[in-house]
C-alpha cells in the first residue's frame, strides 16, 4: 500500500519573547501587566526575572518604576507592587487589552485607565490576590503572583500580539551593528541604570544605582534584550500629570542590545492606536534575539555606551 508522510507542525512561540514551547496554554491567555516597586527598599523584587517584558520609566526625584508584563510564564511572587501612572496609559495599548494590577492609584489616573482599554484588577479593585510581606517596610512589601491575579480577572480578552520581531537562525543582525561592553541609561538626573553584556550567559547583566541588580532570590536580573527608546517627557499637569509623563507616541532615537551588538536606529509609533516600529538608518527592521527584553525609556540624549 502506499506510505504517507506528515510533518508536525512547528511548535508555539510566545508573542512577547519569540521564544518556542509548549506553554501549556498560557500564550493564549491575556498579557498581565503587574507595575512594580524600585524604590531602593523595595529590592530584591520579585518576579522580574520571570516576565516576558519589563518596562523602565521614572517617577519622581530620579527614582524609576518598572512595569513587568507577563504572558508564556508565571511567577509565584511578584513586587512588590505599587500604584499606577499616566504613563500606563501610554504604554497598555502595546498588549492589546491586558490584565492590569497595581496597588491603585489617585482619582485623576483610575478612570483614565478603564478608558485605555485594559482589565482592571488591581487592589483598589479588591485585595483579593495580594498579601503584605513580612521583613520589608511599608508601602515597598504589597506582592502578588501572576496565577492569584489570573484568576482575579473577570474576564479573559485575547492574547497580546507580537511587540517585536525575532531573529531566525542563521539570521544576522543588520550591517552596522557594532560591538559594546554595555549602557548606562539617565531618567532626567545622574545614572539610574546600566547593562552590560556577559558573553558566558550571552544577557545584558543590569545594575541598579552602581550595584548589581538581583531579584528575590538572589539571581541576577538578565534580559536577552534591551531596548533602549529616547523619549520626551510632559510635566503639563494636564490629566492628573504630577509626575513625569511618558510621551511614547512620534519618533525619536532608538537603541536595541541584542546578541553582544548595539544597533541603533529610529522607533515610530503615529498614535497609540499603532504598534512600536524599529528601523534602522535605512528603513530595515531591527529583530531582537529571542527571548527577554527590557524597554527603557531615558530622557532623550539620557542613553550612553559604556
Amino acid at each position: 500500500p502506499p506510505t504517507t508522510t506528515t510533518t508536525a507542525p512547528p511548535p508555539p512561540v510566545a508573542p512577547l519573547t519569540g521564544v518556542e514551547g509548549a506553554f501549556e496554554g498560557r500564550i493564549k491567555r491575556p498579557a498581565l501587566f503587574v507595575k512594580v516597586d524600585n524604590h531602593p527598599r523595595a529590592r530584591p523584587q520579585a518576579g522580574l526575572n520571570q516576565a516576558d517584558i519589563v518596562i523602565e520609566e521614572p517617577v519622581e526625584g530620579n527614582l524609576t518604576r518598572l512595569a513587568a508584563v507577563f504572558h508564556s510564564t508565571d511567577s509565584a511572587g511578584v513586587g512588590p507592587v505599587r500604584s499606577m501612572r499616566t504613563s500606563d496609559l501610554e504604554l497598555v495599548p502595546l498588549f492589546g487589552r491586558p490584565l492590569f494590577a497595581s496597588s491603585g492609584g489617585n482619582a485623576g489616573v483610575v478612570p483614565q485607565l478603564h478608558n485605555a482599554n485594559a482589565v482592571d484588577i488591581g487592589k483598589n479593585v479588591s485585595g483579593q490576590g495580594f498579601h503584605r510581606a513580612g521583613g520589608r517596610p511599608a508601602p515597598h512589601n504589597l506582592m502578588t503572583a501572576t496565577l492569584d491575579l489570573y484568576a482575579k480577572a473577570p474576564e479573559s480578552p485575547p492574547p497580546p500580539r507580537p511587540l517585536f520581531s525575532y531573529l531566525r537562525k542563521g539570521e544576522r543582525l543588520p550591517a552596522g551593528s557594532i560591538a559594546v561592553g554595555g549602557i548606562a541609561l539617565r531618567f532626567g538626573g545622574g545614572e539610574v541604570s546600566r547593562f552590560n553584556w556577559d558573553p558566558a550567559s550571552r544577557s545584558w547583566l543590569r545594575s541598579q544605582g552602581g550595584t548589581p541588580h538581583v531579584d528575590a532570590a538572589g539571581v541576577r536580573v538578565a534580559p536577552e534584550n534591551v531596548v533602549v527608546v529616547e523619549i520626551d517627557y510632559d510635566r503639563s499637569g494636564q490629566l492628573g500629570r504630577s509626575v513625569p509623563h511618558a510621551v511614547v507616541t512620534g519618533s525619536g532615537p532608538v537603541t536595541v542590545l541584542t546578541n553582544g551588538q548595539a544597533v541603533r536606529g529610529t522607533w515610530s509609533r503615529p498614535t497609540l492606536a499603532d504598534p512600536l516600529s524599529l528601523k534602522t538608518a535605512k528603513g530595515e527592521p531591527i529583530k531582537l534575539m529571542p527571548g527577554q527584553t527590557f524597554i527603557e525609556l531615558p530622557v532623550r540624549g539620557g542613553a550612553s555606551f559604556v
